[in-house]
């Protein structure tokens, strides 16, 4: 079970950093394609992401 929420928070992880790659990629090349509902999305989903990376370390913390 531990294992399995390492590998969950390093998933998270991962995502987090191709998310936030796309998101900076998008904003310096001025993305004119993109509306600012996508530019929402991203960040709300970073933001969970965060949020679930927080909740996995909590499990790990408690030992379950």
């Amino acid at each position: 079970m531990q294992q399995n929420l390492i590998q969950e928070i390093y998933n998270e992880l991962d995502m987090l950093r191709v998310l936030s790659k796309l998101a900076n990629y998008a904003l310096i090349n001025d993305a004119k394609d993109i509306n600012e509902d996508c530019y929402i999305l991203t960040f709300k989903d970073i933001e969970n992401r965060y949020w679930r990376i927080t909740e996995l370390l909590e499990l790990l913390e408690n030992g379950l």
